[in-house]
């Protein structure tokens, strides 16, 4: 495979509404997922593998049922919240890196339409200097394009950047 054409595929139609059923079939299967707001997700103190075994110690205790802890604590409900965290652990692993593989090929996909476009660019900028039927309109339109993108990407990374 050449640096120039790494990727060389089109999703068909029906790929893509497989994909979309599957998406939307694990998204039934979990329809119990919940939205944190940025102040909750950064406020809310998180579980990791040193507090996790607080967390199970704390469960045991909560077993024994001593008269100081209030009703409201039950064992039952904080084991099924660890279950639920460990269970979802390997979900997560496996959609990030399902997720990272399709950002990394979009961007392959795109580099690639985005180099040749800036070759095409290139060879009109030449073929109107010699000059070639069609090529000062072709290069005007593409001189246009690439200028408005430029100044577009530059501000869009530039916000990109600050956020």
């Amino acid at each position: 495979m050449s640096e120039m054409n790494r990727i060389s595929r089109v999703l068909a139609t029906e790929e893509i509404t497989s994909i979309q059923d599957s998406i939307g079939s694990l998204k039934s299967a979990l329809n119990f997922l919940q939205n944190l707001t940025p102040q909750e997700r950064k406020n809310m103190p998180k579980i990791n593998s040193a507090n996790k075994i607080f967390a199970e110690d704390s469960i045991h205790i909560l077993e024994n049922r001593p008269a100081w802890i209030p009703d409201m604590l039950t064992a039952e409900e904080a084991r099924k919240d660890l279950s639920l965290f460990e269970q979802l652990d390997p979900i997560i692993l496996e959609l990030e890196s399902l997720l990272r593989q399709m950002k990394d090929t979009q961007i392959i996909a795109g580099s690639e339409a985005y180099r040749v476009a800036l070759s095409v660019y290139s060879l009109a900028d030449a073929a109107r200097k010699i000059p070639m039927e069609g090529a000062q309109s072709s290069y005007q339109l593409l001189k246009t394009r690439f200028s408005q993108s430029t100044n577009t990407s530059t501000t869009t990374d530039t916000v990109q950047s600050t956020s």
